[in-house]
């Protein structure tokens, strides 16, 4: 019997992120447009960043919330244009709204207006 093992790992992370206190920003840095699959692992890395930076952990302490709760998220893929992600209410990822949009500042304004 002559068996494969295949084992597949998701593409690395490039991606670059900030914020100004309202609006977290992020970008992919690669052309594989791959990021928009691996949201989940972006948010996770950006909330344990926001922690590190604070000083406070959600996960431990009840009375604090998760550390994307109140920002409205941007993505820019590779191709340019700027999605809305869509957060759960426990802060995790729940997919993207194309705003069809490559300015910033006209993205930045849609985000602010969405649900």
């Amino acid at each position: 019997m002559n068996a494969s093992i295949i084992t597949l790992t998701p593409a690395e992370l490039h991606f670059d992120w900030g914020t100004d206190g309202l609006v977290l920003w992020i970008e992919e840095l690669d052309g594989a447009d791959s990021l928009s699959n691996q949201m989940t692992e972006v948010m996770d890395r950006i909330a344990f960043a926001i922690e590190l930076q604070t000083g406070w952990d959600h996960r431990t302490d009840g009375n604090t919330l998760h550390p994307l709760y109140g920002y409205r998220l941007l993505l820019r893929d590779a191709s340019g244009c700027w999605n809305a992600v869509r957060m759960d209410e426990t802060g995790h990822f729940a997919g993207l709204t194309p705003l069809e949009e490559m300015d910033y500042e006209i993205a930045y304004d849609k985000v602010m207006w969405l649900d």
